[in-house]
């Protein structure tokens, strides 16, 4: 991979919450650029102030505008943003950030009801100061679905027409779970770069390997991303045990796994085990049973 995102910041907590950054911006200098600081806002104000404090961290600095959850509806934040009536406000905050820092601000959206409406959106966004756009392709879920709506299909067509359209560096996103779709989803869009997100938590070699990792392959990832939070532990073990759930074929919550039977696990007792485990030692010990036994 090239760069790398980091999870969406609040940006009002940047601005008010001491200690919010050094908790989420822990990083290895040497091997964490370039960075990408992603942040979510409402008020052009907080998101400047904001972005000022993150910038020496970063290498540029992203407007999330895709996240549908339920809190971001109700503050109107992330996907919210992109309703028509918000686009003053949403071209205000982007113009300044973009004044306000010395890093390129780039924007992560979502398509929306029609290609036409996207590209009026990106040239908004481009004319607001934005230098990349990052464009997910599926349309904001209806409320209460976003897990659902995510296992649809991205529009990669729908992107191939912004690319074609819009004068910019264009991030394509969706539809990269396996190492073949990377080549295959520049060549349909022919987008700037491919971003993905949970296929590399599942599989932390999606861009490097090749082919899908075979369960020593995996095994030696995710020993090797143990060794690493021995080496920089975060600061909660929450943050280990849910890559390991990725790594090991489930999400967070359990809806999905690799293998219906995994070592001598169920996918059930699996998911259990990983929740229950208290340390980074008890993680290996669960990886080692389930990949290498």
């Amino acid at each position: 991979a090239d760069t790398a995102y980091t999870e969406m910041l609040f940006a009002s907590r940047v601005v008010n919450e001491a200690g919010y950054c050094t908790r989420k911006l822990q990083t290895c200098e040497s091997d964490s650029r370039p960075l990408i600081v992603q942040l979510c806002a409402t008020s052009a104000k907080e998101l400047a102030a904001a972005g000022l404090l993150v910038e020496k961290l970063c290498d540029a600095i992203d407007i999330n505008l895709g996240c549908p959850l339920p809190q971001a509806s109700a503050e109107g934040f992330g996907a919210y943003l992109l309703d028509a009536e918000r686009r003053p406000l949403l071209t205000s905050m982007v113009s300044a950030l973009a004044a306000a820092v010395r890093v390129p601000v780039c924007c992560k959206i979502r398509l929306l009801a029609s290609v036409e409406e996207t590209i009026s959106l990106c040239r908004d966004l481009q004319a607001a100061g934005c230098s990349m756009i990052a464009v997910h392709g599926r349309t904001r879920p209806p409320s209460g679905e976003h897990r659902r709506h995510r296992d649809e299909p991205a529009d990669l067509d729908a992107i191939r027409q912004v690319v074609a359209a819009i004068e910019l560096p264009i991030i394509a996103n969706g539809n990269t779970q396996h190492p073949r779709a990377v080549a295959e989803n520049l060549q349909l869009t022919g987008a700037s770069g491919i971003m993905s997100a949970e296929g590399v938590l599942r599989d932390p070699m999606l861009f490097t390997l090749g082919h899908l990792p075979s369960k020593r392959t995996l095994a030696s990832i995710a020993l090797e991303y143990l060794e690493l939070a021995r080496e920089y532990p975060p600061p909660e073990l929450s943050w280990v045990r849910g890559h390991i759930m990725w790594m090991l074929g489930k999400n967070g919550k359990g809806h999905r796994c690799t293998w219906e039977h995994v070592g001598p696990f169920s996918a059930q007792q699996l998911h259990t085990a990983i929740l229950g485990a208290e340390s980074v030692d008890e993680l290996d010990t669960i990886v080692r049973c389930t990949l290498l036994s």
